[in-house]
């Protein structure tokens, strides 16, 4: 859970430095194992070969995307989620190691939303930078649609945890003890996705697990949880743009009062109740509930709560108007009152990054058109003004990027990898692969409408739980000769080269920008030349080298290196409007550069006014407006 206080793994840099920190644990064990592959299985040989090829198909996607610096990026995160897969795969399926990646991953969670809840309901104990968006609980994770979903998953985990009777009584009281604070930090970030996943991850779970001691837990968990949601859900004052006034510290010290209530009381009502437990654990169901029997009853059963679930919902007049709502409205706006989120169906800007990524699909339909670029398709495509980053939806994102077969291969091996925790989700552990299956599910759904790919805090754990249980057990065979260990961890190292590449890159650029921005030309040039030293694929290096170019009155350097930067990302308009600037700067013509930016991003304001500034012949207009010009970063 490391990645939940470095904002969610999202940037290149820590999720380079975990990539390399995996393959050094996979090298360690290639070399000193004897047999360090013995946990390899056919299922976790075909998800973790899907997830190869994958890998590779999104670095291969440079070479049709011109756009290297930004498939590097990618892959770097796939290969992430590949080393998690093969370093818990390697050493073999054994039941107390899944208990234990559940129950750390459930702590992880826990910590992670009780970090946020503080900053929520007692922001004089624990204050956030101002640059931390308040109106929705996003630290630390720093995306509060990520963060509620790391909630939801960790409301999923303890459910689970306190309702087995194969865990220890110590860890059935602190599962129920940790519901309260992870539910009510999952209502402040009033994620409605998260919230209706989450509530689909749990009955997933009760129909697949099974959990004995569900009585206990329902009984200690309804109320203590209920009462902590229904505190939070009235205090208005933390749903809405000034959180840390006066007024709503007042409310967030009353919900933490209540919150620390809840989790005494739940951990109390837990220990009491596992008298409770002890008698269900010798209760047998009778002959007529075993077998297909108790199958059908499952599916009856669920049958009949969907068709009352739609006989409610109302006429299908209704459902249109539901339709039409999610269709051409939007979410509640920053500054409001958020809890209005919960009762919203808008699709809040989701319809149109998917009908760019679908067009992109339909362009591009076997190989996509390069891992990175849907930014680029999307400001230059985009109907409506604002800016996104991702298509905030997997299955969208994927096939726009990376075509059928990219598609096809991470669809492969995530269907495998739920797979393997369904069919493990029987038998005395049954609980423990159930709640991998129902938090597994919960996150396959939810990353159709976000951008959890990108955010490894609520991705990596899926990939890691997937290796361990694919696994096959441990046993005898042969052992793995010396030199072919070494070969294998030579080809890792190998691997890890491109990671090693990235981290070393972004901290040299990282220093560059900020050298830019507080003025220090000779610092920023020093350091993005650095950056180009190692990694001279990337763009941004040379962008921020041709600016301070400019600044020091070096003109047609900064056009050399802008040049560059143009021919290292072509559909980027950002290279272009650098290229247009430096080139006024230097007094050639900078209209064909301007207008590539223009085209390549149509709405932007600042691509627009360029155009008009440089609609002259005057060489000394060029350069006077060049250098007033404002830049993207501003």
């Amino acid at each position: 859970m490391a990645f939940g206080f470095r904002a969610g793994g999202f940037f290149p840099d820590s999720v380079a430095a975990a990539a390399i920190g995996l393959a050094l644990l996979l090298v360690l064990r290639v070399t000193s194992a004897p047999r360090p592959f013995a946990g390899l299985s056919v299922p976790l040989a075909v998800a973790g070969g899907a997830l190869a090829l994958y890998a590779a198909w999104t670095l291969a996607s440079s070479s049709w995307s011109d756009a290297v610096g930004r498939a590097l990026l990618e892959y770097d995160r796939a290969l992430l989620y590949l080393l998690a897969f093969l370093v818990m795969g390697a050493a073999g399926r054994e039941e107390l190691r899944v208990r234990w990646l559940v129950r750390g991953l459930a702590a992880g969670v826990v910590v992670v939303c009780a970090a946020g809840l503080v900053t929520r309901v007692l922001p004089d104990v624990w204050t956030v930078a101002p640059t931390v968006a308040n109106d929705r609980l996003s630290f630390p994770v720093s995306y509060w649609n990520a963060l509620g979903l790391l909630a939801a998953i960790g409301v999923i985990l303890c459910a689970a945890l306190t309702s087995d009777l194969r865990e220890a009584a110590a860890v059935r009281v602190a599962a129920a003890a940790a519901l309260p604070v992870v539910a009510v930090a999952l209502l402040f970030t009033f994620s409605r996705g998260a919230i209706g996943m989450g509530v689909v991850g749990l009955a997933v779970l009760l129909v697949v697990a099974r959990p004995r001691a569900l009585l206990s837990g329902l009984l200690v968990a309804v109320p203590t949880v209920a009462i902590a949601v229904m505190a939070a859900y009235d205090a208005e004052l933390l749903a809405g743009s000034r959180p840390t006034g006066p007024a709503a510290v007042d409310q967030g010290h009353t919900v933490a009062l209540v919150v620390i209530a809840c989790v005494v009381a739940a951990a109390i009502g837990r220990a009491v109740l596992l008298r409770l437990d002890a008698r269900v654990a010798e209760w047998r169901a009778p002959a007529w509930l075993g077998g297909r029997r108790r199958v059908v009853g499952v599916v009856v059963v669920v049958a009949t709560v969907a068709v009352a679930a739609v006989a409610i919902a109302g006429s299908s007049d209704a459902l249109h108007r539901q339709y039409d709502r999610f269709v051409s409205g939007d979410a509640v706006s920053a500054g409001e009152d958020q809890r209005a989120r919960l009762t919203n169906v808008g699709n809040n800007g989701r319809i149109e990054p998917w009908r760019v990524a679908l067009d992109t699909f339909a362009d591009h339909p076997v190989r996509g058109a390069g891992a990175g670029t849907f930014p680029l398709r999307w400001e230059r495509e985009r109907p409506v003004v604002f800016q996104v980053e991702d298509a905030h939806s997997l299955y969208m994102e994927v096939p726009a990027e990376l075509g059928l077969v990219g598609l096809v291969l991470l669809i492969l091996a995530i269907v495998v990898i739920l797979g393997g925790f369904l069919v493990r989700a029987r038998g005395p552990d049954r609980v423990v692969h159930g709640a991998l299956f129902a938090a597994g599910t919960t996150w396959f759904l939810h990353a159709g409408i976000d951008w959890d790919w990108e955010m490894p805090v609520v991705t990596l754990w899926f990939f890691a739980a997937g290796g361990m249980v694919l696994a096959a057990r441990p046993s005898g065979g042969r052992a793995l000769a010396p030199v072919g260990r070494i070969l294998i961890a030579l080809s890792v190292l190998l691997v890890a080269a491109i990671p090693a590449q990235i981290l070393l890159t972004e901290g040299a650029l990282d220093e560059s920008r900020e050298a830019f921005a507080r003025g220090d030309c000779p610092a920023a040039i020093d350091r993005g030349l650095d950056a180009i030293g190692l990694l001279a694929s990337r763009a941004d290096p040379y962008v921020i080298v041709g600016y301070c170019d400019v600044r020091i009155g070096l003109a047609r350097l900064g056009v050399r290196a802008l040049e560059k930067a143009v021919e290292r990302d072509p559909a980027n308009w950002e290279t272009h409007y650098g290229l247009a600037l430096a080139r006024g700067a230097a007094g050639l013509d900078p209209r064909g550069a301007a207008g590539r930016a223009l085209r390549r991003n149509p709405r932007e304001r600042l691509a627009l006014d360029l155009v008009r500034r440089f609609d002259t012949e005057d060489p000394r207009t060029w350069r006077r407006r060049a250098l007033r010009a404002r830049l993207p970063s501003d």
